[in-house]
């Protein structure tokens, strides 16, 4: 898979050329640790998506969570239809229908997708031929329709053909009603993307916040979409003032978590991008800074992922060094 950028961030040549540089110069090294001998982070994501047993969760009535095929999926059932937050793996997707219609027991009419990336979108084309409408923020329609390539990590993908794409987008919020359950979704600005929406669904208390927040793993930042370090602290800021003790937390991966879960991934972004941005204020190099491990302390419970330190610590003194500011 191609690791080069095809849009970037910056506005200037010479950061683009830089970056580009990064990332091509860096290939043989940013795929180390969990990624594997000669794996990219995408390769080792795939091969676990498409062999991990798929899971169904109760979240409460007529709330179900669906994890193990790509990024977790969640369902709202009312008396008569199904909606859909996220579509899993395309490679999947004819297990997943299953599994939900066997939970369900109501056709999917509506899709909300949490952002662009593969393991959350992969369903589309199955669930837009059958006519289901597919919701998202603006950004994700724009990134779905061309080819996009996500620095340090190996993906590559698009466009998606028509069927695929959302038909109904927003910008900054949208609210949308299912049964007895009110689904606010919001865009915080750019974070894991430039195109991630977060969903609030009341009064059953459910949080669906996508690839912000991946339980427990080190986070993709997708600089290519927009992506940076401080919008995704920023984002969870927002979502923790938003929610209680007794929220339900439906990460982009893993284990439904807690606000307290959440805290303590918000409290190691900060502490690791302080970090950073103490070594890019010494004066320090991207490889220098992996080498000085600023993650350490935290690899035995964030890095048992896909996304090992060195990508992670990379993806943040790129996303401080070339995307914003190294202050806050």
């Amino acid at each position: 898979m191609e690791r080069v950028l095809q849009k970037m961030r910056p506005s200037t040549a010479s950061i683009q050329a830089l970056i580009l540089a990064l990332v091509v110069a860096g290939a043989a090294s940013q795929v180390t640790g969990q990624a594997g001998t000669g794996q990219t982070v995408i390769q080792k994501a795939t091969e676990q998506f498409e062999n991990n047993p798929l899971k169904t969760t109760v979240l409460g009535q007529g709330l179900f969570m669906f994890s193990g095929d790509g990024g977790d999926v969640t369902a709202i059932v009312d008396n008569g239809s199904t909606l859909l937050i996220d579509s899993g793996m395309d490679t999947r997707v004819t297990e997943l229908s299953d599994a939900i219609f066997k939970a369900a027991m109501r056709p999917v009419t509506s899709l909300v997708n949490t952002h662009w990336h593969f393991d959350h979108t992969g369903g589309n084309v199955f669930f837009g031929s059958a006519g289901v409408t597919i919701i998202a923020q603006e950004n994700v329609k724009k990134r779905l329709s061309s080819v996009q390539s996500v620095p340090f990590v190996g993906l590559r993908d698009g466009h998606y053909p028509p069927e695929a794409l959302p038909t109904v987008t927003y910008s900054s919020s949208m609210t949308l009603h299912q049964g007895p359950q009110q689904l606010l979704l919001v865009n915080y600005g750019s974070a894991h993307t430039d195109g991630d929406t977060v969903v609030y669904i009341s009064p059953a208390n459910v949080a669906v916040v996508g690839d912000i927040f991946s339980n427990h793993f080190y986070p993709i930042i997708d600089l290519a979409s927009g992506g940076s370090i401080d919008g995704v602290i920023h984002s969870l800021d927002e979502i923790l003032a938003r929610t209680d003790e007794q929220t339900k937390i439906v990460p982009g991966h893993g284990p439904v978590a807690t606000r307290a879960n959440l805290e303590e991934y918000r409290d190691m972004l900060v502490q690791v991008r302080q970090r950073i941005v103490d070594l890019i204020a010494a004066g320090k190099t991207i490889d220098e800074a992996v080498a000085a491990a600023p993650t350490r302390e935290f690899d035995a419970k964030w890095g048992s992922g896909y996304v090992p330190p060195n990508v992670f610590t990379k993806m943040v003194f790129s996303s401080l060094t070339y995307g914003g500011s190294t202050g806050r």
